[in-house]
């Protein structure tokens, strides 16, 4: 276990009986619980989910424009309260979620949760998807002839259509699996891991949901469904658009995966 806890005593004013517990994480960060009292009030208990993050080298993620987001959506229920981020941005603190369990990975709960996110009246910065790729790109080490290359310059003028659409541009969370979904006593959900979370095509989110999650065609048919059913957007025009953001999300996801590969190399 990485010896941060030190750090955090000082950073927090954690008393010296704090103690830490490593959590199930990710593909890269580490995630750990942090509970304890603060140093000049005994009776003051504090409970923190801490993540390190000084194994992603490679996303190009701006945490402190996250960290600023995430405050943002605490304040309208949906997220953890972020706390503390350290100057070389590898620590995050946010509020532990006590009482709580992962959700079901079903599609209505999944299409539930994508329609609250993206009718909230929060403006982050765009996720840029050009420019993220790029990005991948460079870390991936990847050249012109290299074919996920070639699939995503072929997907360039659809990119360039999706992020131009301002009737589906809404924050998307761009990283939600079931299991970032938290199940509260109040029975409203609190939603964790936003760090890839950006305005963006409501479709792509779609998709990317559906991905990451395997949901089944049949399954991912449901998600849409729900999805178009709450908002009322027409079926038909929502499987378009959707079919249409698929293709972009599977080379995404593909880059990140490459990217995330090379930098393990170094």
């Amino acid at each position: 276990m990485l010896n941060i806890l030190p750090l955090l005593q000082k950073a927090l004013n954690l008393s010296d009986n704090a103690k830490i517990s490593r959590c199930p994480s990710g593909e890269v960060n580490h995630v750990y619980r942090v509970e304890g009292e603060l140093n000049d009030s005994a009776s003051t208990k504090v409970d923190y989910a801490v993540k390190w993050l000084g194994e992603d080298t490679f996303s190009g993620v701006n945490r402190t424009h996250q960290f600023v987001l995430q405050q943002q959506l605490h304040s309208l229920d949906i997220a953890p309260m972020a706390i503390w981020l350290s100057d070389d941005e590898t620590l995050w603190v946010e509020q532990w979620q006590p009482n709580s369990q992962v959700a079901q990975p079903n599609p209505e709960t999944l299409a539930s949760v994508l329609t609250r996110i993206h009718q909230l009246p929060v403006t982050a910065r765009p996720l840029d998807l050009q420019r993220r790729w790029q990005h991948y790109f460079k870390a991936a080490n990847l050249d012109t002839a290299d074919m996920l290359y070639q699939r995503a310059a072929l997907l360039r003028n659809h990119v360039v259509k999706s992020e131009l659409d301002d009737d589906d541009l809404v924050l998307c969370h761009n990283d939600l699996l079931a299991s970032h979904i938290l199940c509260r006593q109040d029975d409203v959900p609190v939603v964790i891991d936003w760090e890839y979370s950006a305005m963006g095509n409501r479709y792509f989110d779609l998709a990317s949901c559906c991905l990451i999650n395997k949901l089944s065609s049949e399954d991912s048919r449901a998600l849409l469904v729900c999805y178009a059913n709450i908002l009322g957007i027409p079926y038909e025009e929502a499987k378009e658009k959707f079919e249409a953001h698929q293709e972009i999300v599977s080379v995404t996801n593909d880059l990140w995966f490459q990217a995330l590969a090379q930098s393990e190399l170094k």
